[in-house]
């Protein structure tokens, strides 16, 4: 992973102590996640986002790292990584023929991240950091989305109408007012088909800014995500005009950021039945005379959803893989006997930067077998400029297919 970490971490390391200083002041909006087991000396030491950046650059796929502060004595640490599947992840990205990408991918049950990557066409002008928030576009309907189940407004078969293309978003289509020529969509197919106008006026007269900060703050947009790998706290900020409110509530604006880790975790949320692990790296650390002082401890999971509206939030992301945004990109899955039997679901989402130069491409989901034996929570970011490479749920496809093949196989 040195070939694609090795050329920004040094920026990483400068603005660590900004991010750092930042995360720990912001608090979580539930309790820190309480641990079961493990040794008694494992709450001497937990690994700082400085020493985990300096092994990150280290990595280079191993699941092993050897490790100084140059104070002290010198540590082993164990990581989470899946190795074959970091290694495969990382190849995929360079036959990308985008101008940079992200992906990270979850155990969605206990946190663990199997994967951590980015690559750049242009390693001396990188444009994709495994650490940086990206405008999160669409990916914001899935909080809205829950925000109107969870509060019992909306059920996934609701009916609503709206005017306008699915991807635009003017103000004559944001009145809550039905004309004979409005189309009619359930809430399932509107968020499979990423419809702003529909979320816009979901924004706007059924949930409101208030409830739209409440609940990106319960999916830890403005607050850091209480993960011991160092990445930047996702954005926020709900205005109080109607637009505003509509812009942010459909994705269809740039101030709401995102990170590619935080987006696999609200992948994990929705599959975990709305409460998943924060996400984390460091499986173990022993000193040079193997002396074990820390293991990673099974932790209890945040709950941000209710099972029921979990449940409606899987409806919706599987609805996007099977007649959304996403199906024709995992088509072939009807045609491989080892994916038959693998539930897709995720949420697409692209805006480009001010000045149309670069175009930013989500993709954010899960799989998993029917059987329930094997998971993944994954997102992919590809960054594009003046011609597309790889579309993120293209590339999403291939890694879950090499996943679970793998799994199956």
């Amino acid at each position: 992973m040195a070939v694609f970490f090795g050329a920004f971490l040094a920026g990483l390391l400068v603005i660590y102590a900004f991010l750092h200083s930042r995360n720990q002041a912001d608090p979580p909006p539930f309790p820190s996640h309480s641990s079961k087991g493990g040794s008694k000396t494992s709450k001497a030491w937990r690994p700082t986002p400085g020493v985990l950046a300096q092994a990150l650059e280290e990595l280079d796929g191993a699941d092993c790292i050897e490790l100084s502060d140059g104070k002290g004595p010198s540590y082993t640490l164990q990581t989470s990584f899946d190795r074959e599947f970091q290694r495969w992840v990382e190849r995929r990205l360079r036959r990308s023929m985008a101008m940079g990408g992200v992906v990270a991918a979850l155990d969605p049950r206990s946190g663990r991240i199997l994967t951590l990557a980015s690559y750049n066409e242009d390693p001396e002008k990188p444009e994709a950091f495994f650490w940086k928030a990206y405008p999160a576009a669409s990916l914001f309907k899935v909080v809205t989305a829950a925000a109107a189940l969870e509060s019992g407004i909306l059920e996934p078969g609701s009916v609503l109408d709206y005017t306008g293309r699915n991807h635009t978003l003017y103000r004559r289509d944001l009145k809550q007012k039905t004309y004979s020529w409005s189309n009619k969509v359930t809430l399932k197919k509107a968020f499979a088909m990423s419809v702003n106008p529909v979320f816009g006026k979901i924004g706007i007269h059924s949930l409101g800014p208030k409830t739209l900060r409440e609940y990106g703050a319960a999916f830890f947009f403005g607050q850091a995500l209480p993960s011991e790998v160092p990445f930047e706290t996702s954005r926020l900020q709900v205005p109080e005009d109607s637009m505003g409110i509509a812009e942010i509530a459909s994705g269809f604006n740039r101030h709401t950021e995102i990170t590619a880790l935080h987006a696999a975790w609200m992948g994990a949320l929705i599959l975990a039945d709305g409460a998943a692990p924060v996400p984390w790296l460091v499986e173990s650390a022993h000193s040079e005379e193997g002396e074990v002082f820390y293991r990673q401890r099974e932790a209890a999971p945040i709950r941000v959803l209710s099972r029921e509206t979990a449940k409606d939030m899987q409806d919706l992301m599987e609805a996007t893989i099977q007649l959304g945004t996403c199906h024709k990109s995992f088509r072939g899955r009807r045609r491989d006997s080892r994916l038959r039997t693998v539930v897709f679901g995720g949420k697409t989402g692209n805006i480009n930067n001010r000045t149309d130069t670069i175009k930013y491409d989500w993709f954010l989901g899960y799989g998993r077998t029917r059987s329930g034996n094997h998971e993944l929570a994954l997102s992919v970011m590809m960054v594009h400029g003046r011609l597309l490479g790889h579309r993120a749920n293209v590339m999403a496809y291939d890694l879950f297919k090499r996943y679970f093949r793998r799994k199956k196989g």
